[in-house]
């Protein structure tokens, strides 16, 4: 099972079920919503950067796996990641939700300086920001 699209290279395409959100400006704990971005915030996080992964929760009722080992598996048709009340009929068997969630004191980076023009100083070991 697969969350996020490893291919993608641009903001356009935000990967469902992988988001970003800087902790301490009054940010709740659902995972992402409207205050999450699908890519690392370009300003000062004032307590830190919460990432987390969000993995489908729809399947499809047929195959343990599939070729792409993603279309198997689906989000709830209603654009929420948490597990909602409905899958999509094409994917009618409702999983356990599963979620990865990491949290990273980068308070050592709060430098403004670090955040010119929306830029900001980290970016995955695979090369995304």
């Amino acid at each position: 099972m697969i969350a996020g699209d490893p291919m993608l290279r641009d903001k356009k395409g935000m990967s469902r079920g992988i988001c970003h959100r800087c902790n301490g400006n009054g940010a709740g704990f659902a995972p992402c919503d409207s205050k999450d971005t699908s890519e690392l915030p370009g300003k000062v996080c004032p307590q830190g950067i919460r990432a987390s992964i969000v993995f489908p929760s729809c399947w499809d009722g047929k195959n343990l796996d599939s070729p792409d080992h993603r279309s198997h598996m689906a989000y709830s048709p209603d654009g929420a990641v948490l597990a909602s009340a409905t899958c999509p009929t094409t994917h009618p068997i409702r999983v356990p939700q599963l979620m990865y969630e990491m949290q990273w004191d980068t308070t050592e980076f709060n430098n403004p300086e670090y955040f010119k023009n929306g830029n900001q100083p980290f970016v995955y070991s695979f090369g995304d920001t």
